[in-house]
């Protein structure tokens, strides 16, 4: 009897680790509204940088990152230059509240979408005594819920595509050079017609 004792105490203590899935989905929960949120409020931005964002050191990129983000957001650029001189570029303060439907946003509610439909599905399939048919509405909801919030916030804050972009962008290590790209409004120049 104590044998079977001391058996049950260490079977207790063993460390109970789960499966795959569940030791995912807290990591992917916690991080996809942030992700939603950086890629839709800098994606522009970072696109028209182009090779000069993706060919910079990770700090240059971090600190081209957190210029873009503060200035969307408050219009503050806490990194003006590097230690060589070379200038950063800057981001004006925007708030675009078009740009709430965004790609992010989409996926976000599409997820909610599984989550309603799936559970009821699941409700139905269990009052006819078969069980859960779709699997993992709860946690594809909470996920998507995530991706909608992070989503809607960086597209508010996202530049207007209708409007002409001002931000200041530069090659690495080169001299700053500020563009302006203008969105044209159907006005055709080249004299072509369609």
């Amino acid at each position: 009897m104590a044998m079977k004792g001391r058996r049950l105490r260490r079977k207790g203590k063993m460390p109970k680790l789960g499966s795959f899935k569940n030791r995912l989905f807290p990591f992917v929960k916690a991080v996809s509204a942030p992700i939603a949120f950086l890629e839709q409020i800098t994606a522009k931005d970072r696109q028209d940088l182009g090779n000069s964002f993706s060919q910079a050191g990770y700090t240059t990129q971090l600190k081209i990152m957190s210029n873009i983000v503060m200035g969307r957001l408050a219009g503050i650029t806490p990194f003006h230059k590097l230690s060589d001189g070379t200038m950063l570029p800057t981001a004006p303060q925007t708030i675009n509240p078009s740009g709430v439907i965004n790609k992010w946003t989409n996926a976000g509610l599409i997820g909610i979408g599984y989550k309603l439909l799936g559970g009821g599905i699941n409700k139905m399939s269990k009052d006819m005594g078969m069980g859960s048919v779709i699997p993992e509405t709860a946690k594809i909801g909470s996920i998507g819920k995530s991706v909608l919030i992070g989503g809607a916030l960086g597209g508010f804050f996202d530049d207007a595509p209708a409007k002409a972009q001002t931000f200041t962008r530069q090659s690495f290590p080169s001299t700053n050079r500020a563009l302006t790209t203008t969105y044209n409004s159907g006005q055709d120049t080249t004299g072509s017609s369609f």
